[in-house]
């Protein structure tokens, strides 16, 4: 069925507002108990009426039962003395013959017009339920006698209006206490709700600081160890982990904002300066100074999208074959293209399933890392160590002789902009965001990578990764 259209009134509808937890709660335990007590007591009663309907019956079937002995084995004159004794208990004793001709009778007062029932056969006992003239329930039991090939009927009743007023009255007086009974369930739920919610609206009230105030705390943790406060400690991690990225948010925004501003600031000067003089950037000032602050920026946005693709979807990664050691061996080659420095490699052939571009750059940043801190050496090297309970795994080791890197520092190298004081220069620094690049690329990949002593005296940084592996290689001259 689609949708009603609103009528155009002004009027805006809105979502019925559901009730808060706890008078929900109130209102359901409370509906539950009254329901449950009022079908307890209607069940009671229909227990108790059944009980007594059977006790009124097993009471007459033995009075009938009695009289039909006496009136087979001695005959209607003493069944006669036997029906004027005392009713004890019953109301209704009475013998009738054929045609529903009453022979002999004693009844209570207002049954005396009550009919017959039906007759049964010799030996058979019926019971039924009937309603006097009177409007008196009665319930009768008949038993056949023979005499001589002729059926008589012994008939004793009981009225049972006494009994099922009695029964009533008991429903009527357990149903009256039902609305106490929802009274105080609703009183003690209502209570005891408010207890458990309390450390809630604590957190809630806390959070609702937190925001406000942004500062780092945290919501209090009760006492108990039940789900509020596992709630509490579940919000307690969020927020740490909300104030982390908040804390690691401004510092990116102030590390990326740094490291723009100075090439930036040289391009603005020196565009402004050839605008206001009038005189056009020479080709040399371009080729030294205005191309390399480009190509810095234009090499910082890329790693800058490639961290927030990161963030937002993890790394794109293409899957295929890659042999790692071409990619070691086509960098070793680079470095020592690039002259300046003593250049050593010793690769094992490896084979892993990855991005070959992505790999590529975790192997180049390494290597540009070491180049800018070496003071004459670098070593680069790629083993397979296959001792390993996880399998084979390839180590690429890059080693410098350069100043190394404190061990206080190390875990958070590869933190975004994070750089060792001595590499602040924009001369020979580098943007920051290197070995954050190193360190995304390697974990898509299901490596680690950590930073070392280097035997050369500098730092060594390794990556770990998954690998599948072949022949050996030579080592290189």
């Amino acid at each position: 069925m689609p949708p009603r259209a609103a009528p155009l009134t002004g009027e805006v509808l809105t979502t019925p507002r559901r009730w808060p937890i706890r008078t929900a709660t109130t209102v359901i335990a409370t509906a539950i108990v009254i329901l449950v007590l009022a079908a307890a007591a209607g069940g009671a009663w229909l227990l108790l009426r059944t009980a007594a309907h059977n006790a009124i019956d097993t009471v007459d079937r033995a009075r009938a039962v009695d009289v039909a002995g006496v009136l087979s084995e001695r005959g209607p004159r003493a069944a006669l003395d036997l029906v004027a004794e005392p009713l004890s208990g019953v109301d209704l004793v009475r013998i009738v013959g054929p045609g529903e001709r009453l022979l002999a009778a004693q009844v209570t007062r207002g049954l005396e017009d009550v009919p017959p029932v039906p007759a049964p056969a010799a030996g058979e006992i019926t019971q039924y339920q009937i309603e006097s003239p009177g409007g008196a329930d009665l319930r009768v039991t008949s038993v056949g006698v023979d005499l001589g090939g002729v059926t008589f009927a012994v008939e004793v009743g009981t009225d049972t209006d006494r009994y099922d007023t009695v029964l009533a009255a008991g429903a009527i007086l357990f149903l009256s206490f039902v609305p106490v009974a929802g009274l105080a369930t609703a009183v003690f739920v209502y209570y005891a709700m408010g207890r458990v919610l309390r450390p809630v609206e604590s957190i809630r009230s806390r959070v609702a600081e937190i925001s406000a105030s942004g500062r780092g705390e945290r919501v209090p943790v009760p006492e108990a160890e039940d789900e509020i406060a596992r709630l509490a400690r579940t919000m307690n991690a969020m927020l740490a982990r909300l104030d982390a990225a908040r804390t690691a948010q401004v510092a990116f925004v102030g590390d990326a904002s740094h490291e723009l501003r100075s090439p930036l600031s040289t391009l603005s000067t020196l565009l402004e300066l050839s605008s206001t003089s009038g005189t056009p950037v020479d080709v040399e000032t371009v080729d030294d100074l205005l191309l390399p602050e480009v190509q810095r920026m234009r090499s910082m946005v890329e790693d800058l999208l490639l961290l927030a693709k990161n963030d937002e979807r993890g790394v794109p990664l293409r899957r295929e074959d890659v042999d790692l050691d071409d990619i070691v061996l086509s960098e070793v080659a680079r470095l020592r293209g690039l002259g300046g420095l003593e250049v050593t490699g010793t690769v094992e052939p490896a084979r892993l399933v990855g991005d070959p571009d992505a790999l590529l750059r975790v192997v180049r940043n390494l290597v540009e890392n070491a180049r800018r801190h070496a003071h004459e050496a670098v070593t680069i090297g790629l083993t397979v160590d296959r001792t390993g309970p996880a399998g084979p795994r390839a180590v690429i080791t890059v080693d410098d002789d350069g100043e190394g890197v404190p061990p206080d520092q190390r875990a958070t190298v590869f933190d975004r902009f994070a750089r060792l004081d001595a590499d602040r220069a924009r001369g020979t620094g580098g943007s920051g965001l290197g070995l954050a690049i190193v360190a995304e690329i390697t974990r898509s990949h299901g490596g680690t990578v950590r930073v070392e002593d280097s035997p050369a005296g500098g730092a060594r940084f390794v990556v770990d990764l998954p690998v599948e592996t072949f022949g050996e290689l030579p080592d290189l001259p």
